[in-house]
């Protein structure tokens, strides 16, 4: 809770989704711990929704905190010596990405329609950071400037926080050399490791930019420092470690306030920035840092120029009148009068999934439906208008509509995912159910 990076998060960065995302990575541990020393339908049901919160509510946090959650599964499930809880927690993650397949089947074989792995390959080198910044940094409410020495933001894991990793390396340290194992030392090693490793692969070094660039999956996180939420996680833990094995128990109520006059200045909010509807309207960015969603039609990954963007549908070539123009985000109708052979364009990208009739009669790509680029573009007005929608109309009135509806493996992930949530909440209601038949 009181961790620099969570103040980053909210004040900063303004990335909400990241901070509920962290909430149910210790839920979703919760839940495999109980499963490991317990398994059955009702824990590995429950398992499986909080494993499916974490994936819907940030799917970067979510790639970074799998592959944890996967060797804590196995770390649990060998120091607990079942194999039945290695099959019941894989199930766990099965049906928790079951659950979530509406979101994560298009992410995963419709990204191959968007720029991302052209954009988002190149962007981790610019984003390492140097062992003093996590030690120490200023405050501020920049930008991370690409390199290390301009930064506008702290990355800073903070001081209490360390000084829980030295405490705790020291304990760790203490019982191997005595030989005093217990569960408490196998997890505080497994979390410590976690630590070491994710800090690690933030850092601006060779060995670093070397794994990152032979393990594309590191790609998709595209930041390397947002490795400290996991980071910051595993030290949580590992104070949890402190508590109960540090006595007298005023030790813990010493790192409590430590953490509080450590993080005390991150809760005052010295910087607000209001944006108004105006600053809305006339944004020309998306929502994502480099754009990278951008649809691969389009050959640039700005804006386009060279027409109205409040104009929803006009004629290019030829003699067309639009009329009865009505648009919503998923679907636009419009009337085309053509007296003459005519081309008329929608000004939204193209997507796999668009749907558009001419008088109820479905076109296809290629003949009497294209999508803008170099060849189809009137270079000298709208050299910047590529990924567009373009139709051909034959001489006579057209009804026009196009959609923007769902592609097979949308639709079939969306019919996925509702059937396993049912399974999910039925599995989870059959404990309590039962347990009111036994008592009455």
């Amino acid at each position: 809770m009181w961790v620099p990076y969570r103040f980053l998060l909210i004040y900063v960065r303004g990335s909400l989704s990241e901070v509920l995302a962290y909430t149910f990575v210790p839920i979703v541990f919760y839940f495999l711990t109980r499963l490991a020393k317990n398994p059955n339908l009702f824990l590995t049901s429950a398992s499986a929704v909080a494993i499916a919160l974490l994936l819907l509510s940030q799917n970067l946090v979510a790639a970074i905190a799998m592959p944890v959650i996967v060797l804590y599964l196995l770390a649990i499930s060998l120091q607990n010596k079942s194999t039945k809880s290695i099959v019941f927690g894989v199930l766990a993650i099965v049906w928790g990405f079951s659950i979530s397949a509406f979101t994560y089947l298009p992410a995963i074989f419709e990204r191959k329609f968007t720029r991302f792995d052209e954009i988002i390959t190149i962007a981790y080198p610019d984003h390492f950071v140097l062992l003093k910044q996590l030690v120490r940094s200023p405050w501020g409410y920049g930008f991370d400037l690409p390199g290390t020495v301009n930064d506008q933001i702290s990355l800073q894991i903070g001081l209490a926080h360390i000084l829980v990793f030295l405490i705790s390396a020291i304990l760790i340290v203490g019982l191997l050399v005595k030989r005093k194992t217990n569960a408490d030392l196998f997890f505080a090693i497994f979390f410590m490791s976690i630590f070491v490793a994710s800090t690690f692969l933030m850092l601006q070094n060779k060995i670093t930019s070397s794994i990152w660039r032979e393990i594309k999956l590191l790609h998709t996180i595209d930041i390397p420092w947002r490795l400290l939420g996991i980071s910051s996680l595993a030290l949580s833990v590992l104070s949890a470690y402190i508590a109960k094995s540090v006595k007298p128990g005023l030790f813990f109520l010493f790192l409590i306030a430590a953490v509080l006059v450590a993080n005390r200045n991150h809760l005052r909010i010295n910087q607000s920035l209001v944006r108004d509807d105006l600053f809305f309207l006339n944004y020309t960015g998306t929502a994502t840092q480099y754009n990278e969603f951008t649809p691969k039609w389009r050959q640039s990954t700005r804006v386009p120029i060279g027409f109205d963007q409040q104009v929803k549908v006009q004629s290019v070539s030829g003699r067309a009148q639009i009329s009865n123009v009505a648009a919503s985000s998923r679907e636009i109708k419009f009337t085309a009068e053509s007296a003459e052979k005519s081309q008329v364009r929608i000004n939204k990208f193209y997507f796999p999934g668009l749907v558009v009739g001419d008088n109820e009669q479905k076109l296809t790509l290629g003949d009497k439906l294209i999508i803008t680029d170099t060849a189809t573009l009137h270079l000298d007005k709208e050299q910047d208008a590529s990924g567009l929608i373009l139709i051909n109309l034959d001489k006579g009135e057209h009804r026009i509509t196009a959609v923007f509806g769902e592609t097979p493996l949308r639709t079939f992930a969306n019919f996925l995912s509702l059937g396993v949530s049912l399974a999910a909440l039925i599995a989870i209601g059959v404990k309590p159910f039962s347990r009111r038949n036994v008592k009455g």
